[in-house]
């Protein structure tokens, strides 16, 4: 954990021994943190955002430098989120907002160690076509919402507490970050999402003699807040219980 202020590195410190059972490293500079990758088995990051000396984009761009696979969560205090953007594109894995939402950052951990993991996992072996078959069709969640993506119309997919599945006819770029904005049972929710893997879907449109290619975009939730995480879970949920009280002959 690393922050400036002392009060934030023992309530920081407290929580993730006590919930992910961690033995937290407290520093209060960023030249000693990076001077402790180098000497302990560092497993997470908490950062601070604005630190004298050295600020938290400084040091986060020098942690990313030597461990690009070690998740990072950046702490902010600014009301503005042109720092917290910056951090994201930088390879920051979340980010939570000061005075910190410990739910929140229960969320935000999870979501960083599990797909620290999944990147350290070897990969699947071949498929076997007749083990495909044997497995048969697998059940997806599949909802078309419109949603806002920056500027852009899109539609919304599938959607998840991790991320969302986007289809859109202007190209966005892997890694950067977007803005998301949903309605969901008559609520607007707005989040920040990275863009983790874009491809073009086999459909081609033709509009005014021109034809466009749709892409599908999978999206990584950043920054989730609990009233977003809410109602996205709560959404979510309605549909698969709608989804199971169907029966197989309804259209």
């Amino acid at each position: 954990v690393v922050d400036d202020e002392r009060f934030f590195l023992t309530i920081l410190g407290d929580f993730v021994a006590q919930e992910f059972a961690m033995r937290p490293i407290l520093v209060e500079d960023a030249t000693t943190a990076l001077g402790f990758l180098d000497t302990e088995q560092i497993d997470l990051v908490l950062l601070d955002i604005l630190m004298p000396g050295m600020d938290g984009l400084e040091t986060l761009r020098q942690i990313k430098d030597r461990h690009p696979s070690l998740p990072v969560i950046m702490v902010t205090a600014t009301s503005t989120i042109d720092h917290v953007i910056a951090a994201l594109r930088e390879g920051a894995d979340d980010f939570v907002r000061k005075p910190v939402d410990l739910d929140e950052l229960r969320l935000c951990v999870h979501r960083a160690l599990n797909k620290n993991r999944v990147a350290k996992l070897p990969p699947p072996p071949p498929r076997n076509a007749a083990s495909e078959r044997r497995r048969g069709p697998r059940a997806r969640l599949r909802v078309r919402t419109p949603a806002a993506l920056q500027l852009l119309d899109a539609d919304l997919i599938d959607l998840s507490l991790s991320g969302a599945l986007v289809e859109h006819i202007e190209p966005i770029r892997p890694g950067e970050i977007y803005r998301l904005a949903l309605t969901l049972d008559g609520q607007d929710v707005q989040v920040l999402a990275r863009a983790m893997r874009v491809f073009a879907s086999h459909r081609v449109t033709v509009a005014g003699g021109e034809r466009q290619v749709v892409y599908r975009t999978g999206l990584e939730f950043v920054g989730l807040e609990k009233e977003a995480a809410g109602l996205i879970g709560g959404f979510v949920e309605s549909l698969l219980q709608e989804g199971s009280s169907a029966s197989p002959g309804d259209a």
